[in-house]
């Protein structure tokens, strides 16, 4: 029930104007029981809280050793780091069941103000909500206001809450690396005064990683198997109710019951054990998880790599303008081996995807010096990205969730290649002081990406259950269907995201100006004061190029053609865009005011970048609930500062500051600007410690 609009206005995309539409702003949302279609039990209040923790023990070794005779130098290095993690994890849901809705408690027949006699079956039970979307903020909580509303004890009563589901998980991630390496130089001062060393060395290095989990869930849907909140004794606590304390909001959810934290995190064992017997307890026939590893989850990656490098060190002092610098080439082979378990004909086996790679990337960087105060700087690099492990194993982790869609890597990623230029100059017009103005371009090519193929929906809302998915996207045989199909069934065909990498080239360039600037030079005349200074500078880059297309989602299709008054979606009209170059700002800027002096360092900084669309959403939301284009960052500036004092030569005692505004996250979906999409909160962070150094 809206109680006032704002019009949203889509922008424009692919030359397309999307056109405005009303949303609501604000308003209340109440249950309704007008007739025998409707959902008797909507909307409903979940609790939920999510524990979890990372245990890492690492290891690292190096053991090397210099060698030096006459011109020559070499060392060598032997190299072995090992980390592993586990995580474990328990996070629960419990349904609140509304005493004061018209619905009684579930499995209690009631007669609607229609008329209608309906019985009420699952775990759950309407709840009214007010809302208030306006100054850039998410805000929600119950209506209390409405005559359904629970009052705060009623919130806080174990009786009124049904267990839902609970999430055990337990990963365990092994990684390791060993490395050789040998560097050699030879010193050519006196034998060719123009090129002062000639380097070169070789690399090698296995890096191995491999990912274990367990990843249960046990979900109930009807009431009769669902024990309350009365069956878990202590476990049941209330929750925090600073919720609204983060930015001061009026609308939050204050009141609320929650599985204990604290003892899910310190003996969770027990918990775990506590809520099965309580499962078991109120239906012994309710299925039970097996703990098992996931077979699908697991992934070991291996990776060789030969490294070879030259580079020739010059420097010509009798040119007009004196000129140093270097030429090298490096060149790298990669082996890479992914072994996952491959589901055939409903048979697991261990499969191993072998990939590998080869580079030359060569380098040149020369500097000028025009005159005592001006020089010049030029470079030419080809380098690479590796992909990320994660981004390499080929294992599929399913989700219960029929919204959430199924990433899957490629082993047979290349590296992104990137060849960069920057020219700069700089003027050093006072000590400890410059002004620099500098040129870059970056050609980056096989650029990894990750596109998401949806899977398809029928007239009706219902995606297909065929397990070979025709239509697209991958069978989910654990997603349990609501809104695509019918309830209480399991098994779905879901959207599918997939890591490729991106032939076309994309081209950033743009140019950088810096300055910074102290006090030093007057110490004589301003003592103490001398210590200050400031460093600036501002970036402004474009893109252009890629070939990947993003396109409308089901979501995004309906509202934008329900702009132009089309709802049949034999007439919809869909909308595509080249994907921007990812995690990009056209502008951006910091600025620093410090003081050096006594021993005393301080310095307040603040940093500001243009908005940028990304895929790195603040609410984990997929491309189909952004409506199908990776969101928008609207333009942010961060705040942060330190100080430390060095108490003597070898104490230093110190305090630092991030995001002292506690500057937000706004992400639009579509356009900047338009439908906001997603709300960061993060809060200020501040850090104090000490050193000793001996």
């Amino acid at each position: 029930l809206p109680t006032s609009f704002e019009t949203v206005n889509f922008g424009s995309l692919g030359g397309s104007d999307l056109g405005s539409i009303q949303a609501a702003l604000t308003g209340t949302i109440q249950p309704r029981f007008d007739g025998p279609e409707t959902d008797s039990d909507d909307p409903n209040l979940r609790f939920n809280s999510d524990t979890g923790a990372r245990v890492t023990d690492s290891t690292i070794i190096r053991l090397g050793g210099e060698w030096e005779k006459g011109d020559l130098w070499a060392r060598a290095e032997f190299s072995s780091a090992s980390s592993n993690s586990e995580r474990p994890g328990l996070n629960s849901q419990f349904n609140f069941i509304n005493p004061n809705s018209l619905v009684p408690f579930p499995n209690v027949p009631f007669t609607t103000p229609g008329g209608n006699t309906l019985t009420a079956t699952r775990n759950e039970n309407s709840v009214p909500f007010i809302y208030d979307l306006s100054g850039g903020a998410l805000t929600f909580g119950i209506d209390f206001d409405s005559p359904f509303a629970p009052t705060v004890a009623q919130l806080l009563d174990p009786a009124n809450i049904a267990f839902d589901q609970v999430d055990i998980d337990f990963d365990t991630n092994e990684n390791s690396e060993n490395a050789v390496r040998l560097d050699v130089s030879y010193d050519l001062t006196e034998k060719a005064p123009f090129f002062k060393s000639v380097d070169f060395g070789y690399r090698y290095s296995e890096v191995q990683s491999s990912f274990t989990e367990i990843d249960e869930r046990l979900g109930l849907t009807n009431f009769s198997d669902s024990p309350l909140g009365t069956a878990f004794g202590d476990l049941i606590i209330p929750g925090p109710d600073n919720f609204g304390d983060s930015d001061g909001r009026a609308l939050a959810l204050r009141n609320f019951l929650i599985i204990d934290p604290d003892r899910a995190f310190e003996d969770r064992d027990a918990v775990i054990n506590t809520i099965i017997d309580a499962v078991l307890a109120q239906n012994p026939n309710n299925n039970i998880p097996s703990l098992e590893t996931d077979q699908s989850a697991f992934f070991d990656i291996a990776e060789q790599t030969h490294a070879f490098y030259g580079q020739l060190n010059f420097d010509a002092e009798d040119f007009a303008f004196p000129i140093r610098g270097n030429v090298g080439l490096r060149y790298i082979q990669t082996d890479i081996d992914s072994t996952a378990f491959e589901e055939i004909n409903g048979v697991s086996n261990l499969a191993t995807v072998t990939g590998s790679y080869d580079f030359f990337l060569p380098r040149v960087n020369l500097i000028a010096n025009v005159t005592d105060d001006i020089q010049l700087r030029g470079a030419w690099t080809r380098d690479l990205r590796r992909p990320d492990f994660s981004t390499l194993n080929s294992t599929v982790t399913f989700a219960t969730n029929e919204n959430q869609a199924v990433s899957r890597g490629n082993p047979n990623l290349e590296p992104e290649e990137i060849e960069t230029l920057d020219i700069s100059a700089e003027w050093y017009f006072a000590p400890a002081s410059v002004f620099s103005v500098g040129y870059f371009k970056k050609d980056r090519t096989n650029l990894i990406g990750s596109i998401t193929e949806e899977a398809a929906v029928d007239g009706q809302n219902n995606r297909e259950t065929d397990p070979t998915c025709p239509g697209g996207g991958i069978f989910n045989p654990v997603a349990e269907t609501n809104s695509f199909g019918p309830a209480n069934t399991t098994g779905i065909c879901v959207d599918l995201t997939t890591q490729f990498n991106d032939a076309a080239t994309t081209t950033q360039e743009g140019f950088e100006v810096a300055f910074q600037y102290d006090l030093s030079e007057w110490e004589d005349r301003i003592g103490w004061a001398s210590g200050f200074g400031v460093a600036a500078n501002f970036t402004h880059q474009t893109f252009s190029g890629g070939s990947v297309i993003d396109d409308l989602a089901t979501r995004g299709i309906d509202i934008i053609n329900a702009i132009d008054g089309i709802y049949d979606p034999a007439n919809f009209v869909q909308v595509t865009q080249l994907r921007p170059l990812l995690d990009f700002s056209e502008n951006a800027y910091n600025i620093t005011g410090y003081y050096e002096k006594f021993g005393l360092s301080a310095r307040l900084r603040y940093t500001w970048r243009d908005a940028f669309r990304t895929l790195d959403t603040a609410a984990g939301a997929s491309l189909n609930s952004t409506l199908g284009f990776p969101v928008v960052t609207a333009a942010r500036g961060q705040l942060n500062g330190s100080i430390s004092y060095d108490v003597t030569d070898q104490f230093n005692i110190g305090i630092e500051a991030v995001n002292i505004t506690k500057s937000g996250i706004t992400q639009f979906c579509v356009n900047d600007g338009a439908l906001l999409c997603a709300q960061g909160i993060p809060d200020r962070r501040i850090v104090v410690g000490g050193s000793y150094t001996f």
